[in-house]
C-alpha cells in the first residue's frame, strides 16, 4: 500500500521498520511504567526490555526466512535488510523474547508471572504497530479474492483478503478488553476459587487463548497459517488458566476401576461363574 514513508535521495524510511520502532518504543514505555508499579528495578527494565526486543527481531526474522526461503534463497542482502524486504515470524519473535524475558527476570529474582502479565500489553502494543508496517508494506498478506473486500497491493498480482485490517481491528479489541480485565478478574469469583488472593497469569492465560484462536482462524484467509503452533498457543493458555486459578481437574481412579470390575463380573457371569 504504502512501503516507503519518505524517500529522500538514497535514504528511505519504509514503513514496516518505522512503525515497528514505535511499537518497540510505546511497548517499551508501557513495560517500563508497570514494572515501576510492581515494584521491578526501574534500571533493569529497560535493559531487559531492548535486550529481549533484539532477540525477538533476530529470532522473528529467522524464523520467517526459513519459513519463506523461496522468497529469500541465499541472498544475505534481502535476509539482513528487513525494512526493505519486510517480514518477522510472529511465532519465531514470540519464542525469543519470552525465553529471553524469562532467563533475564530469573536472573533478578523477579517474580515471573506478574513480568508476564505486565509483557502483555507490551506485546500487544508492538503487535499494534507491527501490523500498520506490515499492512504498509504489503507484508504477511492474504489470500487472492474476488470478494468486494479485497484489496490490491503493489507488485502482488489480483486482490487480497484484508488480513492484516481485520487482525488490527481484532488486537486493539483485545488490548481493550484486557485494560478492563486488568482491575477485575483478581475479583472473578471462578477464577480466586476459594482463594483469598487471586493469582497472576489470568491475561497471560487469556493472551495465548485469544491470539491462538485469533490467528488460528485468519490463518485460513492467509497464504501462510501455523496451524499446529496456534494450537498449541491456545493449549498452554488452557493450562495456564487451570493451574493459575487453583481449579484441579480429577480424575476418580476408584470409579474407572469399579466399572472395569463390574464389567468383568458381568462377563463371568454370563460364563456360570458363582461369585458367592
Amino acid at each position: 500500500m504504502w512501503p516507503t514513508l519518505i524517500s529522500i535521495g538514497p535514504l528511505a524510511i519504509q514503513s514496516f521498520g518505522f512503525f515497528m520502532f514505535l511499537g518497540v518504543f510505546f511497548g517499551g514505555f508501557i513495560w517500563w511504567q508497570k514494572g515501576k508499579e510492581e515494584g521491578f528495578e526501574e534500571n533493569f527494565l529497560m535493559d531487559h526490555w531492548l535486550i529481549s526486543g533484539v532477540t525477538a527481531m533476530i529470532s522473528g526474522r529467522a524464523w520467517y526466512v526459513l519459513t519463506h526461503w523461496q522468497i529469500f534463497g541465499a541472498s544475505w542482502y534481502k535476509i539482513l535488510f528487513f525494512t526493505k524486504f519486510p517480514g518477522l515470524s510472529y511465532e519465531g519473535a514470540l519464542i525469543g523474547a519470552i525465553i529471553m524475558l524469562l532467563i533475564l527476570g530469573k536472573r533478578r529474582d523477579w517474580d515471573l508471572w506478574s513480568m508476564a502479565e505486565i509483557g502483555v500489553f507490551s506485546l500487544l502494543t508492538v503487535e499494534l504497530f507491527g501490523t500498520i508496517g506490515s499492512f504498509l508494506g504489503g507484508s504477511n498478506l492474504g489470500k487472492a479474492t474476488s470478494w468486494w473486500w479485497g484489496i490490491g497491493f503493489p507488485g502482488v498480482d489480483g486482490r487480497r483478503h484484508p488480513a492484516q485490517v481485520i487482525y488490527l481491528i481484532l488486537l486493539f479489541l483485545i488490548f481493550k478488553l484486557f485494560k478492563k480485565w486488568e482491575n477485575e478478574y483478581r475479583r472473578f469469583e471462578w477464577y480466586q476459587h476459594g482463594k483469598d488472593e487471586a493469582k497472576p497469569g489470568f491475561l497471560t492465560s487469556m493472551y495465548l487463548i485469544s491470539l491462538g484462536l485469533v490467528k488460528l482462524g485468519l490463518g485460513f484467509l492467509m497464504d501462510y497459517n501455523n496451524i499446529w503452533f496456534n494450537i498449541s498457543l491456545i493449549v498452554l493458555g488452557g493450562l495456564i488458566l487451570v493451574e493459575r486459578s487453583g481449579i484441579k481437574v480429577e480424575l476418580s481412579k476408584n470409579k474407572t476401576v469399579g466399572l472395569k470390575n463390574s464389567k468383568i463380573i458381568k462377563k463371568r457371569k454370563k460364563k456360570g461363574f458363582d461369585f458367592k
